[in-house]
């Protein structure tokens, strides 16, 4: 796999620190579409676990590190086009994070096929100890709320 914004193969599991955020990995659907109305969803939904569970002054992604996993190669993915959730504007000088967005390196290397993920696109929610927590259909926002519904208090 490989990071969008430059290229440089990584290993996703590799990505996270120790930080006590919830990580959402959003693997997208063939063409996007379905990734996109689940970005919009996350970024603006009343029921959206971000506007939920973020509290109020603090970083887009304080509380959930959201990254976007596409199937097609990144050098084929738009940043520019790629929702704003997976590009938060962090920190006190709201700097864009583009380091969120990954793509396949190459025809011999799909985490889709490798992993046997959704060709119609999943979430996976892993807590801050990194155990996986969740799997669930891109589509499945109500399942997602509910999942931290049980688990974290309403800001």
């Amino acid at each position: 796999m490989a990071r969008v914004c430059d290229g440089n193969p990584l290993h996703l599991g590799h990505q996270a620190r120790a930080d006590g955020r919830w990580r959402l990995y959003a693997f997208a659907d063939v063409d996007g579409s379905g990734l996109d109305a689940w970005a919009q969803w996350l970024a603006g939904g009343d029921d959206s676990p971000v506007v939920r569970y973020t509290p109020e002054g603090a970083d887009v992604d304080s509380v959930f590190d959201v990254r976007a996993i596409y199937q097609q190669a990144h050098e084929d993915v738009d940043l520019m086009a790629v929702p704003a959730v997976f590009k938060p504007e962090v920190g006190p000088f709201r700097l864009t994070y583009l380091e969120k967005v990954y793509a396949r390196l190459s025809e011999d290397e799909d985490i889709f096929a490798e992993r046997a993920i959704d060709r119609g696109g999943a979430v996976v929610v892993a807590r801050p100890d990194q155990y996986v927590a969740h799997v669930l259909p891109l589509h499945d926002t109500a399942a997602l709320a509910a999942f931290f519904e049980r688990n974290l208090l309403s800001r």
